[in-house]
């Protein structure tokens, strides 16, 4: 694998209370109705509607006891109870909004309640913050830093990838060319030290999705080798030369 720094430890990395970094990320999906998915909520013990919040609230107990974060639920402390791992929220426009404080909680919340949503919920699109948080940053409450994920967003638009990868193969008449060509892009792209947004909105790919949600995971998981390296003085690595070296380590080569 990639060679990973030693954590720096002369400050202090603001963490949920279940162990992970704190690195807020927000789900977005397509829903047959909102009646149809806040019944299928009210059937389930760990989440609740809070009326004066106008959301539902996911807690880590009950169907939700068995997931694993970097602190397991058995470890927590009884004073720490109920923990909120997530918030859902159906905004007026419709579809259904997912909030959680890192990203292995986004990448639990698409795999929990995919199976009891169903096929009707479709995630579409994920926004992520792109680093690591200090303990100092907090003045106030996770609320206020939560609120980082509205602030100077790039919203990433397919089109311009698809279209620069477009001009790369024009022209391109045999497999082993569009190859060639498709080479010289990425090699393009990491000459030109392409990295990620601080807060990023981006489109994701339902149609390849796995049902473990194995590529949102995968996305999120490069994000936050990223966003480690940052923390930890690497502030030159680009999300790019993360995803390079991984492939030059045989990461992603299937062992079948």
């Amino acid at each position: 694998m990639i060679d990973i720094s030693p954590m720096r430890t002369d400050r202090l990395l603001l963490a949920t209370v279940t162990g992970e970094p704190f690195q807020p990320a927000r789900l977005y999906y397509t829903i047959p109705s909102k009646p149809l998915v806040t019944r299928v909520l009210s059937q389930l013990r760990c989440t609740r509607e809070d009326h004066e919040r106008g959301c539902w609230v996911w807690f880590y107990t009950a169907e939700a006891e068995a997931l694993t974060f970097g602190r397991p639920h058995a470890e927590l402390p009884a004073e720490v109870h109920p923990v909120v791992i997530g918030t859902l929220r159906f905004p007026k426009k419709g579809g259904m909004i997912v909030e959680v404080r890192s990203f292995e909680r986004a990448i639990a919340a698409a795999r929990f309640f995919g199976p009891f949503l169903g096929s009707g919920a479709v995630l579409r699109r994920a926004r992520v913050i792109n680093r690591f948080f200090e303990g100092a940053e907090m003045q106030g409450d996770l609320e206020q830093l939560h609120r980082h994920l509205d602030q100077n967003v790039t919203v990433i638009d397919p089109r311009v990838t698809e279209e620069r990868m477009e001009q790369y193969l024009a022209g391109a008449k045999t497999p082993a060319a569009a190859r060639r060509a498709l080479d010289r892009y990425h090699k393009d792209r990491r000459r030109e030290r392409h990295d990620v947004p601080l807060v990023e909105d981006f489109p994701l790919a339902p149609e390849e999705e796995t049902p473990g949600f194995m590529h949102l995971a995968m996305t999120l998981q490069l994000r936050s080798i990223r966003a480690y390296e940052h923390w930890n003085g690497n502030t030159h690595l680009t999300l790019t030369e993360v995803i390079h070296k991984l492939v030059e380590q045989g990461a992603f080569v299937d062992p079948d």
